[in-house]
């Protein structure tokens, strides 16, 4: 990891790894009526075999998902911008141009990306993973991109027309050796109120010879970014899941956020594990997550419910938590 990539999480990571390396860039594109998520991404098994490049698509109007594979050449990418292109299709910060025909997956076309809102990254805290994304050893790294962006362009997907004009956008991405054994991730930025945006992933964490469970995340309200997580001191009061919705309260000195989601109709996605994309998980990109917050003195700051949420609750059962809401 070089200086320049540390400070720029969303441009390529893994210039110089050989094996058990994976990275991948999520990017969510949502309409009135349907919701697609693009991941392009390389694998770094630990033998010669395991090395490819891949783009998975998920489609919520056809309840379904695409994992297709390339060779590892395939993939090429910019050394200092977000940039990169696989098999003809290309990804940056500002468009997408997609090329894709696979199976029963026809996806051509070309979309703009405008108004982002990029995570703030300083010394301090460069990125979401705060003072984390310092430690060389983690087993995953995560990067949010855009946490809200407008849409301009279509696609043509299978026989029809995808307007993706005055659609709305977002891109995260993650990178290491492997996801972890246990989490919960939800997304969303389609909420009653424009411009909200909302991420939250809690997981349990291999730190050196032991394991945590730790979080991260952001509330972006009214073009005030709410940041939370394991290393801002905020704690999580409650951690709830029976695999199907999630229940979480966290506090920190300023709020109490509370984040309700409940999982849509969900497709199986492929993921790392050393490497090597062979975990399989489900992944909603049509769930709902209703969002509370409140202020020091207990009063109702915001209260929506996102729909189009990406959800993943993932062996999550283990992550339960209560603690005293003093706590």
């Amino acid at each position: 990891m070089s200086i320049h990539t540390l400070y720029h999480p969303s441009v390529f990571q893994g210039r110089h790894k050989k094996q058990t390396y994976f990275e991948g860039w999520y990017f969510k594109m949502a309409t009135e009526t349907e919701v697609l998520a693009l991941i392009p991404g390389i694998s770094l098994g630990a033998g010669k075999q395991d090395r490819h490049s891949f783009i998975q698509v998920i489609s919520s109007r056809e309840q379904k998902s695409w994992y297709v594979r390339y060779p590892f050449e395939a993939f090429t990418s910019d050394t200092r911008t977000f940039n990169l292109e696989l098999a003809g299709n290309r990804f940056s910060s500002s468009q997408i141009i997609v090329d894709l025909q696979f199976e029963d997956l026809d996806l051509h076309g070309s979309v703009n990306q405008m108004q982002l809102h990029p995570y703030p990254v300083t010394l301090r805290s460069p990125g979401i993973m705060g003072w984390y994304a310092y430690v060389p050893f983690m087993e995953c790294f995560h990067g949010v991109v855009s946490m809200h962006h407008r849409l301009e362009g279509s696609l043509d997907f299978n026989g029809r027309t995808m307007d993706l004009h005055a659609g709305i956008g977002y891109m995260e991405k993650d990178w290491g050796t492997s996801f972890p054994e246990a989490w919960i991730w939800l997304q969303s930025n389609c909420f009653p109120s424009k411009e909200v945006s909302c991420m939250l992933s809690f997981a349990r964490i291999p730190f050196l010879s032991h394991q945590f469970n730790g979080f991260l995340g952001f509330l972006l309200l009214d073009g005030q970014l709410i940041r939370f997580g394991t290393y801002t001191g905020a704690k999580m009061l409650l951690c709830e899941t029976d695999g199907n919705e999630a229940r979480i309260i966290i506090k920190d000195k300023k709020y109490l956020l509370e984040f309700h989601a409940v999982l849509g109709p969900s497709s199986h996605l492929v993921a790392p594990r050393e490497g090597a994309m062979e975990r399989t998980l489900l992944e909603s990109i049509e769930g709902t997550i209703e969002v509370t917050v409140r202020n020091e003195r207990n009063e109702l700051v915001f209260q929506e419910t996102g729909t189009k949420a990406g959800i993943e609750i993932s062996e999550a059962r283990t992550l339960n938590v209560k603690q005293n809401k003093q706590g």
